[in-house]
């Protein structure tokens, strides 16, 4: 089963599936659409005379490499489809056997090879003694590997049978799962899950890594990918759907010898209110040790001095308030501490009193500043808020699940079911950069561009830690980069600092914040 932590579980080999496109993130690496792949192959035996049973047996050699360099059993029961998924199984079981593996291959009850590679190759195995027999749960006892050659990257929505009750099967087995190219019943594309889908321990994918396999809920069925090369020409160019941070993507940028505190990015954060002071601290913490150089609090005069107890490095200015919550009596003075930074963080810890929703709709229309909102921040927002494209200063907003199903009007197993889509609904609603926090972090724009966090960490998972990527997306806009970028980065940095942190589900927030630096500077 794969872990809550994804931290190493990312290997990339040398791929041919190059993008033609530029990456908008430094050092990300590209990841890519079913179509685009599937034109690949094409192209490899239209313009290059490579035949495609070549690309298969290579794919099937390539995977069976990986699986006997990192499983030790020696035993093997390859579940094979009718597509040309089901003919890189029996090469791998070719291969396997070969090696001195006891190998079985199954199928689901009366399905067969379809395609003339897929015939050729079950052909090959079984001549060699290897002939695919119906699967039974007995040949998935013990400890035995199992390798899922069912369905493959063209498959769309729930699987039929006898296809689901196998998959039923697989994953009841004690014995681990590694899927050929993607565990069956996911989708490449989307990462959508829409019936039964293979629990993989390990995913051999080909040719470039696909865009799905890093989208909840199918980057939890993935488990460690490994990205093979299958000899397509570097000349055949395919176009990316999407782009991965892993460890070293998207790097921030230092202070310069020169720099002062303004030129190293001076922050507004706008936050507090009785009882909540804490969010906007750790905010404000989070600016300064990404590296900016000025942070000013805007605080409810009533819970001021909680606050700057809490950060002394800030300078932490009351405002006028209502009962301690920002309203309208609020709003001049914040514009006047706006004036004095570079990018604006509102949201952290501001309550959700109705008296505040004005207040957080003014700031943003009335400031030509970046701005990234955040927590309560977006619960003023309101549904649907359309009304945030006409602003001209760019934007980044930070919803997890349940704060984006209310943004987009909709019930929260939906934004779950199809993380992909609504990052991208997100961005276009509000007319900038949308970060939909969780596992596997999609950062979407109006155009349509996405990253996704390679690092995760099921550390990230504690209160506060939002409140923390705040302040690293604010920083990171105060220093003068574009909101794409800055939103990228502070997403990369997150979470590598969670796992720097290293104390696993005891993590704190305040924890990911003393790591930021280290994790910057990597």
């Amino acid at each position: 089963m794969p872990s809550g932590d994804r931290t190493g579980h990312y290997n990339r080999q040398v791929s041919t599936a190059e993008s033609s496109d530029v990456s908008p993130v430094a050092r990300a690496t590209a990841l890519f659409g079913v179509e685009a792949l599937a034109q690949a192959d094409r192209r490899a035996s239209a313009r290059h005379h490579i035949p495609s049973i070549v690309l298969m047996e290579r794919a099937g050699v390539g995977a069976a490499a990986h699986i006997m360099a990192r499983y030790p059993t020696g035993a093997a029961t390859v579940v094979c489809g009718a597509g040309n998924n089901g003919g890189d199984g029996y090469v791998v079981a070719r291969i396997l056997a070969d090696a001195g593996w006891d190998v079985q291959i199954a199928a689901p009850r009366g399905v067969r090879p379809q395609t003339a590679d897929a015939t050729t190759m079950a052909t090959i195995a079984h001549s060699i003694g290897l002939k695919a027999r119906t699967l039974t749960p007995a040949m998935l006892e013990g400890d035995r590997l199992i390798v899922d050659a069912l369905l493959g990257i063209g498959s769309r929505g729930a699987p039929r049978e006898p296809v689901a009750s196998t998959i039923a099967m697989m994953n009841h087995a004690t014995g681990p799962i590694v899927a050929i190219d993607v565990p069956s019943g996911i989708d490449a594309d989307t990462g959508v899950v829409a019936g039964a889908a293979v629990v993989a321990e390990m995913t051999v994918t080909f040719h470039g890594d696909k865009i799905g396999l890093h989208v909840e809920p199918a980057r939890a069925h993935a488990g460690e990918i490994v990205v093979q090369d299958i000899g397509i020409p570097r000349a055949v160019r395919s176009r990316a759907a999407g782009w991965l941070l892993g460890e070293h993507a998207a790097p921030a940028p230092p202070k310069g010898d020169s720099a002062n505190k303004y030129t190293a990015g001076a922050v507004l954060v706008i936050a507090g209110s009785p009882g909540m002071t804490g969010a906007g601290a750790l905010t404000a913490r989070a600016t300064l040790r990404c590296g900016g150089g000025l942070t000013v609090a805007a605080v409810p005069s009533q819970v001021q001095s909680l606050f700057a107890e809490q950060v002394v490095e800030v300078m932490a200015t009351p405002v006028p308030d209502h009962d301690g919550v920002f309203g309208i009596a609020s709003l001049d003075a914040v514009l006047a501490q706006a004036r004095r930074v570079a990018a604006i963080a509102i949201g952290p810890g501001i309550g959700r009193d109705p008296r505040t929703s004005a207040f957080v709709r003014q700031v943003i229309d009335q400031t030509d500043l970046p701005c990234v909102v955040d927590a309560d921040g977006l619960w003023h927002l309101g549904a649907r808020p359309g009304w945030l494209k006409r602003r001209n200063a760019p934007i980044v907003i930070t919803p997890h699940s349940g704060e984006a199903a209310r943004l987009l009007d909709c019930d929260r197993t939906q934004v779950d079911a199809q993380r992909l889509a609504s990052a991208r609904s997100l961005a276009k609603l509000a007319g900038g950069v949308a970060i939909l926090k969780g596992p596997g972090a999609i950062i979407a724009d109006t155009t349509g561009v996405v990253c996704i966090d390679a690092i995760g960490t099921s550390a990230l998972a504690t209160a506060g830690s939002g409140d923390v990527l705040t302040g690293i997306v604010a920083s990171m806009l105060a220093k003068g980069m574009d909101p794409l970028t800055a939103a990228a980065t502070a997403v990369r940095v997150h979470s590598r600092a969670g796992v720097l942190a290293g104390h696993g589900d005891g993590t704190l927030a305040g924890d990911l914040v003393e790591h930021l630096p280290e994790a910057i500077s990597e």
